[in-house]
This record gives C-alpha cells, structure tokens and sequence, in this order.
C-alpha cells in the first residue's frame, strides 16, 4: 500500500509524479515493490488523484481514492486497507509505503520480508539514522490498530506502542524524503554523482 493522497504543499506541485531516472518517483517506487514480488499493489491518492490516474494509466496498480486526504497520513490508511481487506479478507500482511522515499529499490524490499520469515517479528521496519519507520511491514494482528490510528503521524505511533515487536532492515538513504524544491535538487545531484539506482 503506497501513500500518495497529500497535497505536497511545500513542493507546490505532484512530488511524487516528478521525473526520476527514466520514470516518476511514483512509478519507481511501485516497480521496486513488484520487483520483490509483492502484490497486489494499492496506491492510496487523494489531492492528486487524476494526475497520478493519468501517469499510471498503463500501470497494473490499483487506485483508491481517499477523499478525506485532508485528514492526514492515518486517514490513508485506514481507507487503503480496508479496501484491500475487502477484495482480500484473508490478507495477513501489509507493507505501508510513502511515495515520497526516491531511493527504495527492490533489494529493501525484499530484505524487510526476509527479515519478517527469519525473527517472525510482526512488525518489520526500516531502519534509517535513529528512525524506525516506512516501508514497514505488519500483520494482521495489528490491523486493528492501523484502522483506529488518528490525525497525520501515520503508523508511527504504533512503532514507538510495541518497540519489542519491531525487527528492523537497514535503509541508508530512507531519511531522504522529497518534501521541498532543495530536496529534489538533492536528489538529482546525489544521482548525477553516484551508482544509485
């Protein structure tokens, strides 16, 4: 489930439709994730829902509209799953993505649900700095919480709740959110000058 609804007010435009390598930072981060074998895979939109539907119309992705994105990143959430609750009432895990982290390959993902097979923790986060956060795997057991969680601190609050239920993977580059016009230009530069995929 990737989060994309927000109006990315301090971007001023669709963050998460800019260019990156020879696609979108949308595109790129959906393409990890199905790289790794995860499906199906729901893009939770809201302000930039018919944008995102145009970028994406030749994609196998499933949109869901959140038309209380103004409510914040829990409101996302709850609409997301429980649409996937629905088409799938047996589903016992969910990833939670944000469509605002360039630099997720495949290999991340790939390493969070290896991480979950191997300690069977039931949360299985990224790890970046001192940050426990997304991507971030659950499962069903903490459905509930995910669809009582409020306001826009997203699944955060359940991380700090159960600190001994949390494995976690590596994501070096995770901190590097693109929020701002700097931001993005920190992006481009760090892959003109580097092997980053």
């Amino acid at each position: 489930m990737i989060l994309a609804a927000g109006a990315a007010t301090r971007m001023g435009r669709a963050k998460m439709l800019l260019p990156l390598n020879n696609t979108n930072i949308l595109e790129h981060i959906a393409s990890a994730i199905e790289g790794a074998g995860v499906e199906p895979i729901y893009i939770v939109t809201g302000f930039y829902h018919q944008a995102i539907a145009t970028a994406l119309s030749n994609s196998t992705v499933k949109l869901v509209l959140n038309n209380h994105w103004e409510l914040g990143m829990s409101s996302s959430i709850q609409i997301g799953l429980n649409q996937l609750l629905t088409d799938m009432p047996d589903v016992d895990l969910v990833l939670i993505v944000v469509s605002d982290q360039p630099f997720l390959t495949c290999d991340i993902v790939k390493a969070l649900i290896e991480q979950y097979k191997l300690t069977r923790k039931p949360i299985i986060a990224s790890e970046y700095g001192e940050v426990k956060g997304t991507p971030v795997l659950f499962e069903k057991a903490y459905f509930k919480e995910l669809l009582n969680l409020s306001g826009d601190k997203g699944a955060r609050a359940i991380l700090q709740a159960y600190p001994d239920a949390i494995a976690t993977v590596p994501f070096k580059l995770g901190e590097l959110d693109i929020d701002t016009p700097a931001d993005y230009e920190q992006l481009c530069s760090i892959l003109k000058n580097s092997n980053v995929d």
